[in-house]
């Protein structure tokens, strides 16, 4: 086997000339060009003529073409077998049995036969038990082929092409004699030498980009699949003007995010941490981490981050400053959450399969506890524990540290499974807190003052009077600054002025949940892993007396 093959080529002939396997899932990017021996083929193109040009007879099938042999060859003996027969069926009830009297006559007289059999997932699909006929007796004949002696003493191999193994029966991705093998989205030597292969063939290519060299763009457009990336270089080749890196990442980003289907966001941001008020000992630590990436000491970076504090701390706004500090890309996961079968479980395999292949990516889930389920959540099919366990894994892989960073947001760190917190996951523990010195409280209004665009404002310098003032939160602290905006609006004033920010915080009443808020703020100094990371009046406190609190603050509630 060549050694220009891609990885899981080798693996399939390493399985098949084992004997032991005919039928094999490919799943993942299958419908991807395949980067083999210095050029790119369509998959068609690469089954047919590279991996098993060696074969007698080869035969593609999906439930919309049906049957489609390979060339006249493959046709003529077809028909020779047909004979009488008017057409060939289109239904994979009434085609397979045809098709397994068909192999069987061959493989007797040693030809060596291939089927590949596209969409598999149309086929058998993963129905949550409510199979039609057809479905039943489908699966039946496609593990009555995995298992035939003929067919594993002999020369044939079937594949079976879907996107996800979740989408197709459960029955058939766990029986033994199958064999499921990913195809990944492209690394960084086959984006390099595809773009490489572009780049010749495109003259145009490198005056439209400007600065960028060839490596910089095989860096840049990692995440995306070989034909987005050739529709993406076509697009600037043809374009009438240069284009710069920023403007190639934003094209990526489109891209990614559609290939995502929804279900990953770029978090892009022109902001720093310089633009979060308060928060001192965790913008320092984290400033630290950023330090770390940037000189590439990834053996020292955590696996991943829990941020947590009461709702209105800005833990979202946090990170997304954090995005600015870190020299990679950050995205955000979205509602993954599917009410059809296997949808949930195929959703969470595309965006990890997109996160290798963006690696060096940070992840933000906001509301973790709502997104990642647990081992014991009833009621959904076990849903919940697959996604659980998948991203479990997936997130303890070694392999990830300081290419894949976690951060889980959530204001109940009590509700997310304890695995996921644990070391060689979550493995920092990061509270944010409402601002409570007087200092703290004037440097958040002045910030959020500066964000909203309220200018020419002159803010008092009294420590006394910053320290009468309520421990808002930063959410309702931009409740007030907005509220006093309004005020001199109605007033005809020119600008808002202090006064409207007094008359602003008389007339403001917060919700009314300063138990559920006390209770969120005892629940992130508890889950905090660095004794540097908490207020002073909460660096002493033993966890005895913590507990005790969160203890008053449960009976309070259900009071």
């Amino acid at each position: 086997m060549s050694p220009s093959l891609p990885g899981w080529v080798q693996e399939l002939a390493r399985q098949y000339y084992a004997g032991r396997t005919v039928l094999f899932i490919l799943h993942g990017n299958i419908h991807d060009y395949v980067w083999s021996e210095g050029k790119a083929y369509t998959p068609r193109e690469f089954y047919a003529s590279v991996l098993f040009r060696r074969r007698d007879l080869l035969f593609f099938y999906n439930r919309a073409s049906g049957l489609l042999p390979r060339d006249a060859t493959s046709q003529r003996d077809l028909n020779e077998f047909l004979r009488d027969s008017i057409s060939v069926p289109r239904s994979p009830a009434e085609l397979f049995p045809l098709l397994y009297q068909y192999f069987q006559r061959r493989l007797k007289d040693r030809r060596r036969l291939a089927l590949i059999i596209e969409f598999a997932e149309t086929l058998v699909p993963n129905a949550g038990g409510y199979s039609s006929a057809e479905e039943r007796i489908t699966l039946l004949h496609l593990l009555q082929w995995a298992q035939s002696p003929l067919f594993l003493q002999s020369d044939i191999t079937v594949l079976l092409l879907t996107e996800s193994l979740n989408e197709l029966h459960p029955k058939l991705v766990s029986n033994p004699h199958l064999s499921a093998i990913r195809i990944p989205y492209p690394m960084v030597e086959e984006r390099r030498a595809f773009i490489s292969a572009q780049w010749e063939s495109r003259p145009l290519l490198q005056e439209r980009l400007q600065n960028q060299t060839l490596e910089s763009l095989t860096i840049a457009l990692g995440g995306l699949t070989l034909v987005q990336i050739e529709k993406l270089l076509a697009e600037i080749a043809e374009s009438p003007t240069p284009w710069t890196e920023a403007q190639v990442i934003e094209r990526k980003k489109q891209l990614v995010e559609a290939q995502a289907g929804g279900l990953l966001e770029f978090m892009s941001t022109h902001l720093t941490l310089d633009a979060v008020a308060g928060h001192h000992a965790a913008k320092t630590y984290l400033r630290q981490v950023a330090q770390a990436l940037k000189r590439g000491h990834t053996a020292v970076i955590p696996m991943g981050f829990l941020i947590t504090g009461p709702v209105g701390t800005g833990k979202t706004f946090l990170l997304r400053c954090f995005a600015g500090e870190i020299g990679m890309p950050m995205v955000q996961l979205k509602n993954f959450r599917s009410k059809w079968v296997g949808e949930t479980e195929a959703n969470l395999d595309r965006i990890l399969s997109l996160l290798e292949a963006l690696a060096p990516v940070a992840v933000v889930i906001d509301e973790a506890d709502t997104q990642l389920g647990g081992r014991e959540r009833e009621g959904d099919g076990g849903v919940s524990a697959r996604v659980f366990g998948r991203m479990a894994h997936f997130m303890s892989d070694p392999r990830h540290r300081g290419r894949i960073l976690w951060f889980l947001a959530t204001a109940r760190p009590d509700l997310l499974p304890v695995d996921l917190k644990r070391q060689g996951r979550a493995e920092e523990h990061i509270p944010l807190f409402p601002p409570t010195t007087p200092q703290e409280k004037k440097e958040v209004v002045e910030a959020l003052a500066r964000r909203l665009g309220i200018g020419g404002l002159t803010f008092p310098q009294e420590p006394e009077l910053w320290e009468k003032l309520p421990a808002f939160s930063g959410a309702e602290w931009e409740a007030v600054l907005t509220r006093a905006r309004l005020l001199a609006v109605a007033m005809g004033a020119p600008q808002v002025d202090w006064s409207h920010i007094e008359a602003a915080l008389e007339d403001f009443l917060p919700p009314s949940y300063p138990e559920e808020v006390a209770y969120m703020t005892y629940l992130a100094v508890l889950e905090c892993t660095r004794r540097s990371l908490l207020p002073p009046i909460y660096q002493n406190k033993t966890r005895e007396e913590l507990f005790a609190h969160l203890e008053n603050l449960k009976v309070r509630m259900r009071g």
